[in-house]
């Protein structure tokens, strides 16, 4: 086990499919991020998914060739006693954090430190809409 930050070890970035046997890979910047929401929130951001192989991300079936799972920059992240409009909202004062969606059905928010023009998203049903002015309302945001 490798520690990577004061919270958090390769471990929790690994890979959730049994085929790669834990594989990861992780942008320090997303492990910086997570530290500030946990010192922020003073409970520690808990990694519900992180990393995803090429093997997971096809089980998946995921359609995107874009997915900043596969690339080590983007979790799927909840805290325990925090809403995840409240967390939300906080994730979009981090810097670093260029992608943040949200999945209210599935309680917990995607963040990531993709490139470029930061995108804001929330997720419906199956399907993936921008998080526009409408819909900041709907989610409480």
């Amino acid at each position: 086990m490798t520690n990577l930050s004061e919270h958090y070890n390769n471990k929790d970035f690994a890979c959730l499919c049994p085929e790669c046997r834990g594989e990861y890979k992780v942008h320090l910047g997303l492990v910086g991020a997570l530290e500030q929401i946990g010192t922020h929130f003073r409970k520690r951001a808990q990694i519900l998914s992180a990393y995803w192989c090429d093997a997971y991300y096809e089980k998946l079936k995921k359609t995107s060739k874009r997915s900043f799972h596969t690339r080590g920059k983007a979790a799927h992240i909840a805290v325990d006693g925090v809403s995840i409009q409240e967390l939300f909202k906080y994730a979009e004062t981090i810097p670093e954090l260029r992608g943040i969606g949200l999945y209210p059905k599935e309680n917990f928010i995607h963040v990531d430190t993709r490139p470029g023009d930061p995108v804001r998203f929330v997720k419906e049903g199956n399907d993936y809409y921008p998080l526009t002015a409408d819909k900041k309302t709907k989610y409480g945001l």
